[in-house]
């Protein structure tokens, strides 16, 4: 039997292992296109294909909405205690829900081989049911008018250690742009220092119109994260 695998987008962000300070302000980038182009901050809010969740859910350990006193948590229930080599790698507790309406829920817990893992249920006909579960990579949510973008460092300059605070961003827009580069569009950094590393997003405006899907060429940014 081949378990159902939940569709989930590629995570739009880097975690950078540079020893951050937990105390350090929020710093900015500095765009490309020029030092007037606003910083807009970007909603820090995640899916795993279904119901949103905050970044901190990530961070403040197992939970225990699988033992919640409803039929949708009881399924889950009876879906972990069936055992089997299909479902053995989910964990028997520690639970979140990120969320649930009249037809679908979704549970998370952290784990698994790239630090997530989600079952999704259904309402059918009266009765909840398990429908789909796997690792989930954490997709970011963009604001309207936002779309995805990712970022390499430039290897042609001495990569990042615990003593780096400014460093160069080679920011990629993923969606079509005929083969543009993303030259005074680009949103962020958006920074988040953590205790043990640092979260390092961008996002881009796209450009109106029609656009053909050649590879689109990288803007450099220079990123300063305020603090090493």
């Amino acid at each position: 039997m081949v378990r159902p695998r939940l569709g989930f987008a590629a995570a739009l962000m880097l975690t950078l292992a540079l020893s951050a300070c937990a105390e350090a302000s929020p710093p900015s980038g500095v765009p490309s296109s020029g030092p007037d182009q606003p910083i807009e901050p970007i909603d820090l809010r995640y899916t795993c294909g279904g119901f949103s969740f905050g970044a901190g859910l990530l961070d403040v350990g197992p939970g225990t909405d699988e033992l919640a006193n409803d039929p949708a948590a009881a399924a889950l229930r009876a879906h972990l205690a069936g055992g089997g080599p299909d479902i053995d790698f989910l964990p028997d507790t520690g639970w979140h829900r990120t969320g649930q309406d009249a037809r679908t829920a979704e549970f998370v817990a952290v784990g698994g081989d790239i630090g997530v893992i989600a079952v999704s249920l259904e309402n059918v006909g009266g009765g909840w049911k398990v429908t789909g579960w796997g690792d989930c990579q954490p997709r970011l949510e963009l604001a309207d008018g936002l779309g995805p973008a990712e970022w390499a460092f430039d290897s042609t300059q001495p990569q990042p250690g615990p003593a780096t605070q400014v460093f160069d961003a080679l920011v990629t827009e993923m969606n079509c742009n005929s083969g543009q580069p993303a030259d005074g569009r680009i949103v962020g950094p958006r920074i988040v220092v953590r205790t043990e590393d640092v979260l390092v997003i961008f996002a881009v405006r796209p450009r109106p119109g029609g656009q053909r899907c050649p590879s689109n060429p990288s803007t450099r940014v220079t990123v300063d994260l305020g603090a090493p």
